[in-house]
């Protein structure tokens, strides 16, 4: 019998039932701490997680197969999983939507007011004047989505949709419905003075970490926002604290940012009203262990029948 570890924590009880009455001949072990982890690793050969612990991972000697419950999966490359022979396959797909409307959110808060606004709220501050001023409309503006995955694709589509024009940047530099033109990142700098809205949607690999530093940031307009809601090190933290405080560019929507996702509490970003911090919570959602769920179904229907899997991760490329 084909035994599949399952972390409990990103499985709703629903989407246990379904698994277990879906494949009936398969053991599923939903496992919530270290002790089971490891008490249950040496006879999985399937496990479906977002994180395991180190020593659970070394105990998987019969492991042939991991499922991330996540689109990113550095952690799983910077361990020796590939090495062993496992193959590592990704929940892309699953987070596109969420996280499309979380950038959006941003940028229709910087472009209502909103961001200064709530603000003047706790502190009891008419804010019509400021807010008056500074309004814009990002229908006719330019949305440009760096990495046009699952994220990045959901994005341009909704951003498209909102009246924006989209540019994109990814490494086959092919085209794709929504984006006006999409270019090779060789080509960001051509494309950077472009934008009124410069978003990241990129895995961590050698090529995307520092992707936008100070050339980078100093190309944008002064009128310009910056996205990031891949990974932190994709953007120079000290650069993008001096654009912001200098106003080399207008603002900041930051999921993610260097070198922590949450800023120390003595970090200027806190203070700074043009700088939105999401604190890495774009990807979460109520849809999230379905979709993830569906995600997995697909492919265990695939591995029980010795069909290749869907969302297999290149080692080489990182992603």
């Amino acid at each position: 019998m084909t035994s599949v570890l399952v972390e409990a924590s990103i499985v709703a009880d629903a989407d246990r039932v379904r698994l277990i009455g879906r494949f009936p001949t398969v053991q599923f072990t939903f496992v919530d701490n270290d002790a089971a982890w490891n008490d249950h690793a040496a006879a999985a050969e399937i496990i479906f997680a977002k994180g395991v612990p180190s020593a659970a991972i070394d105990r998987a000697v019969g492991l042939r197969w991991l499922q991330a419950g996540t689109a990113g999966v550095d952690r799983w490359l910077s361990s020796d999983i590939v090495g062993r022979g496992v193959v590592l396959t990704n929940a892309s797909g699953a987070h596109g939507v969420p996280i499309a409307e979380q950038v959006l959110a941003m940028a229709l808060s910087f472009a209502t007011g909103l961001n200064i606004l709530m603000r003047a709220r706790g502190e009891h501050r008419d804010a019509r004047r400021r807010v008056y001023a500074q309004k814009f409309e990002l229908e006719g503006q330019t949305m440009l989505v760096i990495g046009l995955g699952d994220i990045g694709g959901t994005l341009a589509a909704k951003a498209h949709a909102l009246g924006l024009r989209v540019l994109g940047v990814r490494r086959s530099g092919r085209a794709t419905e929504h984006c006006a033109a999409v270019v090779t990142p060789d080509r960001l700098p051509e494309v950077l003075p472009q934008a009124d809205h410069v978003v990241l949607c990129l895995p961590l690999t050698a090529e995307t970490k520092g992707i936008i530093g100070e050339r980078e940031l100093r190309l944008m307009k002064s009128s310009a926002y910056v996205y990031n809601v891949g990974r932190g090190v994709a953007i120079d933290g000290a650069a993008l604290r001096q654009a912001l405080h200098a106003g080399w560019i207008a603002g900041a929507g930051l999921d993610c940012l260097a070198p922590s996702d949450v800023p120390s509490p003595d970090d200027p970003l806190w203070q700074m009203e043009n700088v939105i911090l999401g604190q890495h919570t774009s990807g979460s959602s109520p849809q999230n262990s379905r979709r993830i769920t569906d995600i997995f179904i697909a492919n265990l229907e695939r591995y029980l029948a010795g069909q290749p899997l869907q969302n297999v991760i290149d080692a080489a490329a990182g992603y």
